[in-house]
């Protein structure tokens, strides 16, 4: 038998797993029916605000019956442009219940490229947040958007906060019939009758989020409220006690955002503290405020954590789980974080973990005391692993490194109006399973760890955990007068521990100004950039190197930024 039927990992589950049957419901009924009787427990703490599970149900209900006045039905999408606030949260509930789905984009994104989004989700309604107002204004022209909200960071705080806050912001979008403030958005429903939620459907979206995909070419991911529910079926099992707390740092905008950062801490009954705007310096301020049971980000903000001379003496001992995932992290640097664990109090390592887009950013973990050095931990208990030679059905034995291959029912319905890439990503096998080829090259040892080797994708992951898709900049790149090719690939941050950052190699027209070409193309991207995404450095070069089936050779161009400064 192959690794992926035997299942070593199962050993670590136990026996006494729940009803393994998955649920047919919505991910709203799926918090209510995981929560029955905990209606007046807190579920989400925003600054000093204490929202209950019963103020939840609330104004999930009053945000889908304020959508749905707007026109938003079964099978439309709601564009949204935020960070993670309570106004994010019941949108994406609220459209479970309207059989609708939330479009997410990063608000640091281009107004170009949000353009690109709501055009082609054909939003008619885009929600935002205030700081991304300006650019949301552009990015609506010749779409079919027909209303704009705008949600502030304040609208969830408490009266007094919420009105200072709003004396100091001054916060008052252009006089536009088709924009209105939160508050008006769901105060013009509050005499509509309740919403009927429309009938489950597990191959209905609810969320969308946009990624690379195994190939770099930027997609829209459709997840599904079978999909998400299923994550969280399998997470809850060992995530923590009811009434613990969850410090959530990371953004909506990625699948692990709401997936592992909300949808399972509330159905574990987890207090969920949210942070809408995370730097990792303040992380040791935040574990020592609000003393969480369970955190989890990028392996930098451990790393920063153990480096910050404020926690010197702190007493780590309440937490339990520390999970980390969104990026490698060397051996070294586990090490280096565990011993400061160790030293602070703490019972338990780092809980590295891996995952992707396309399955709910959920696949292996480590949890508690099942944790082994370099490894990011064993499969979910519904998940398959397995290691397979690239290309290929042909599973390999243990230890053997191959391309990791994801069978679960956390799976993506698929890229959004992109069925080919689709198919080359989600395949069928010949024991008649469809498998995820996830683009990573990987092993597994006796006991069901998984151990990743190297990436096959081109994604350039910064030390923040945020992913640069050299895609989207070579896309801009060539589109500038003056330039023949370019290939964008990753050079090492030098101003943190790991981490990397995009430089791209650019082959010019035959005549042209390069010290022109230079500024044009720093002035451009710039402008159709997000800030995050903006290379660092440029390079000319005469001709790009290629591969023998005439593709360009970015491993060459890679290697050549090993020794070079920005």
């Amino acid at each position: 038998m192959k690794p992926s039927e035997l299942k070593p990992w199962m050993q670590f589950w136990g026996e006494n797993l729940p009803d393994i049957s998955l649920c047919e419901c919505g991910v709203f009924q799926f918090i209510k029916d995981h929560n029955v009787g905990h209606e007046n427990d807190t579920v989400i703490r925003y600054f000093d605000r204490c929202i209950t599970f019963g103020e939840f149900y609330r104004k999930v209900e009053d945000t889908a019956k304020a959508y749905a006045k707007l026109g938003v039905k079964k099978g439309d999408i709601v564009t949204m442009c935020s960070v993670m606030t309570p106004e994010t949260i019941y949108t994406f509930y609220a459209m479970d219940l309207l059989g609708a789905a939330v479009n997410l984009a990063d608000p640091r994104t281009s107004a170009r490229g949000l353009h690109g989004y709501i055009e082609e989700a054909k939003s008619t309604v885009v929600c935002a947040l205030t700081v991304a107002y300006d650019k949301i204004k552009e990015a609506v022209k010749d779409t079919d958007a027909k209303h704009v909200i705008v949600i502030s960071p304040a609208d969830s705080l408490p009266p007094l906060k919420k009105i200072a806050y709003k004396l100091t912001n001054r916060e008052k979008p252009d006089p536009d019939s088709r924009v209105m403030l939160w508050d008006q958005f769901i105060a013009n429903a509050a005499k509509e009758p309740d919403v009927t939620p429309v009938a489950f459907d597990r191959n209905q979206p609810v969320l969308i989020v946009h990624t690379g995909g195994t190939t770099g070419r930027p997609k829209s991911v459709m997840l599904s409220s079978f999909a998400i529910n299923a994550l969280a079926q399998q997470m809850v099992v060992k995530r923590g006690k009811r009434h613990e707390r969850f410090l959530n740092v990371m953004p909506p905008f990625i699948a692990y955002g709401f997936g592992c950062g909300v949808h399972t801490p509330m159905a574990a009954g987890l207090e969920i503290i949210v942070i809408p705007k995370f730097d990792p310096k303040d992380f040791g301020k935040l574990l020592r405020k609000y003393r969480p049971q369970h955190t989890a980000g990028v392996p930098l903000h451990y790393q920063v954590l153990a480096n910050d001379p404020s926690m010197k003496n702190a007493d780590l001992s309440f937490l339990v789980t520390t999970g980390a995932g969104g990026d490698a992290i060397s051996t070294q640097a586990e090490d280096m974080v565990n011993a400061y664990m160790e030293s602070h109090k703490s019972k338990y390592k780092l809980c590295k973990g891996y995952g992707m887009t396309e399955v709910c950013a959920g696949v292996t973990a480590c949890i508690k005391e099942i944790n082994r050095r370099g490894s990011v931990g064993i499969p979910m208990y519904m998940t398959e692993v397995g290691i397979f030679e690239p290309e290929t059905d042909n599973e390999l034995d243990f230890n053997c490194e191959g391309e990791i291959c994801v069978c679960s029912p956390t799976m993506m319905l698929g890229y959004y109006e992109m069925p080919e890439e689709t198919e080359n990503v989600i395949r069928r096998h010949s024991d008649g399973k469809l498998w995820v080829h996830t683009g990573d090259i990987g092993k597994m040892d006796e006991d069901g760890y998984l151990f990743i080797v190297n990436r096959i994708k081109r994604v350039i992951i910064r030390h923040d955990g945020f992913k640069v898709f050299p895609f989207a900049i070579e896309d801009v790149v060539c589109g500038i007068e003056g330039v023949e090719n370019a290939c964008a690939v990753a050079i090492r941050d030098h101003d943190h521990e790991q981490g990397n950052l995009p430089f791209v190699f650019v082959q010019a027209k035959a005549g042209a100004d390069t010290a022109a070409l230079e500024a044009a193309l720093r002035k451009t991207c710039s402008a159709e950039l997000a800030e995050y995404v903006l290379p660092v450095g440029y390079e000319f070069v005469e001709e790009m190197p290629y591969t023998n089936i005439g593709k360009v050779d970015y491993l060459t161009l890679q290697k050549r930024t090993a020794d070079m400064d920005y």
